[in-house]
């Protein structure tokens, strides 16, 4: 008898489900006119569902400013790059800068392209940055000042970073070719013009110089 109940009830649930499916396709069939065959609704389905996804992946990208050289050496040149997003937010943007501008940019790099970030973190304000010993390097026309401020201004954009220390191989560092690093932060007296939006596939990106190596911002 008790089994006869269970059969029952079952049979009872799935004629519920069927009723209330079959409710929902006919309101759908309401608001089309009565007109709309099935496969126009399952069609208009699979599209919304379409729609969330194609959504979330354009949510999966950002815009960031990379700070380059002009041509003198001198001045700095505001590139705004669009990269993946990504937990390690500082350390990509970092890499993206290492890799120098794009190829159709009217800015030139800052650093050694050999130069490698080994390290960053952020803590209480201050972002600290560890690159390997091709950093020191004078590179090309560009000076020392606009090399510096270029890694400066570029992590200094973050609310997160308001000074930025420098690190070699491990080893903290007093002055950069012949500049102190003390308090350093951000600078627009150096900032000549914005050269304009590229995609990250616009850069050459084999030997990339991070690391995998995550930290949370």
């Amino acid at each position: 008898m008790r089994k006869i109940r269970l059969l029952l009830t079952f049979i009872l649930l799935i004629a519920a489900i069927t009723l209330l499916v079959g409710c929902n396709i006919l309101n759908d069939l309401i608001k089309e006119g009565g007109n709309a065959p099935l496969s126009k609704l399952l069609d208009k389905t699979a599209q919304e569902d379409t729609v969330e996804v194609t959504t979330e992946s354009q949510q999966t990208e950002q815009t960031v400013k990379l700070y380059f050289a002009d041509a003198d050496g001198k001045v700095l040149i505001e590139e705004n790059r669009t990269i993946p997003k990504t937990l390690s937010l500082a350390r990509e943007t970092v890499s993206q800068w290492l890799l120098g501008p794009a190829g159709r940019s009217s800015a030139y790099p800052m650093v050694n392209p050999q130069t490698v970030l080994l390290d960053i973190g952020i803590k209480n304000g201050i972002a600290t940055v560890d690159l390997s010993k091709q950093f020191l390097e004078p590179y090309s026309n560009v000076s020392a000042e606009t090399a510096l401020y270029g890694l400066v201004n570029t992590l200094t954009q973050f609310q997160t970073v308001q000074i930025v220390k420098i690190r070699v191989e491990g080893e903290d560092i007093q002055t950069y070719r012949g500049i102190g690093l003390e308090n350093l932060r951000y600078r627009n007296d150096l900032i000549g013009y914005a050269s304009g939006t590229v995609q990250d596939d616009e850069v050459t990106t084999e030997d990339s110089p991070s690391e995998i190596n995550l930290f949370e911002q």
